[in-house]
């Protein structure tokens, strides 16, 4: 791929494009849908010992029948010809046509007339063999298009950090957030195991990339991480910050923020409104911002709540934003899955990200533009008595 077009689009979707390219649709015989045709021919008896025949010489042609099924197929058509790991020594003999399997028996007539339904069974068994072959090909295919995806997401990511070491784009990943490392040990907590997840696919015009401030993965699993930390000490003292309004909790989240990352802000304006915290490079474009909720009801958090970060104040350059969501609810695991469930159903959702310290995290895309992506952390603490 043209080093803009990498630098433009997140590895993933290109893995995802390039994979599709090279996978192989796994091979179905449609035996249930076989259709079968019976014919005339000519029979030759020469090798037949149940027959009657005195010189063997040569060919001996009699009248007969020819029996005949179709059997349609999908997928890789190629699996048809070529031999599985696991095959048979005597395998059922059949043409593959452009749409369909076939198998036959010439029989002479006064076979058929005694074992017709012997040939017919015979045939079904034909194609139910094959359909197993085609049960070893699946397996070994399925194990390909695996293989597949993980060596092109990796193709992918490395070519990527090849394009930013070529063209030393620490003003595109990497912006430097002066982090205190020694502050955020304070209340920072051990990581939780991270689940892996499949990408999405998309396709449009591009042009030259132009560097722009941005923070990569890690910095924002290190903020997510510190808004988790923070909100777990909401929660271990929870008679203290219960009561607490909104501006209140996001003040003590900013002050822990300003401790570890410099000057942080609330309620600074981006786009139609006034995001609760605010993380600038530079003092500057914001690299991270979040919104602080109560949680009102699933109405709400749906209709208000969501659509006042994505669409009021995420603009088209931020990359990374956090949804920061207080919890009153002595049932927070059902109010936690109802947020998932309101993320998930918004009308730009791509796909779940990796979780950080056990808070999920969204993949959605730019409002009007498919292929740029902000991903979404919920981070949540149940502040209840």
């Amino acid at each position: 791929r043209p080093a803009d077009e990498v630098l433009e689009r997140p590895p993933q979707q290109l893995a995802d494009e390039i994979r599709a390219r090279f996978e192989l649709e796994l091979p179905v015989l449609l035996v249930d849908e076989a259709t079968g045709s019976v014919t005339d021919t000519r029979v030759d008896v020469s090798h037949d010992h149940r027959s009657a025949v005195f010189d063997r010489s040569g060919p001996v042609l009699i009248d007969g029948t020819r029996v005949t099924f179709h059997a349609p197929y999908q997928g890789c058509v190629e699996a048809l010809r070529l031999r599985a790991s696991t095959f048979s020594m005597s395998p059922p003999r059949a043409t593959v046509g452009k749409d369909a399997v076939t198998v036959y028996r010439d029989v002479p007539a006064d076979v058929l007339e005694r074992e017709r339904e012997k040939v017919i069974e015979e045939l079904r068994g034909d194609l139910r063999s094959i359909d197993g072959m085609l049960g070893h090909a699946r397996k070994d295919i399925s194990e390909y298009n695996e293989q597949l995806a993980q060596k092109v997401t990796s193709a992918a990511e490395a070519r990527r950090k090849k394009v930013l070491a070529d063209r030393d784009t620490e003003a595109m990943l990497g912006v430097p957030l002066r982090r205190d490392g020694d502050a955020a040990k304070s209340y920072r907590v051990t990581p939780v195991e991270r689940k892996r997840v499949t990408p999405r696919r998309a396709q449009r015009g591009r042009e030259a990339f132009t560097p722009e401030p941005a923070i990569d993965d890690d910095a924002f699993s290190d903020i997510v991480s510190d808004l988790v930390s923070i909100t777990r000490t909401f929660e271990r003292l929870a008679v203290t910050y219960a009561e607490m309004a909104e501006e209140r909790l996001r003040d003590q989240i900013l002050a822990m923020l300003g401790n570890v990352y410099g000057p942080t802000t609330g309620e600074s304006f981006s786009k139609r409104g006034k995001s609760d915290i605010y993380l600038p490079w530079d003092g500057g474009n914001a690299v991270f911002l979040a919104e602080c909720k109560w949680w009102s009801g699933e109405k709400a958090f749906r209709e208000h709540d969501l659509p006042q970060l994505l669409d009021r104040y995420v603009v088209w350059r931020d990359t990374h934003a956090a949804m920061v969501l207080f919890i009153r609810n002595k049932d927070a695991s059902v109010v936690i899955d109802k947020a998932k469930a309101a993320i998930r159903g918004h009308e730009r959702f791509l796909r779940d990200g990796d979780q950080i310290e056990g808070a999920p995290v969204f993949m959605l895309h730019k409002d009007g533009d498919p292929d740029r992506e902000i991903a979404l952390a919920l981070v949540t603490a149940a502040i209840h008595k």
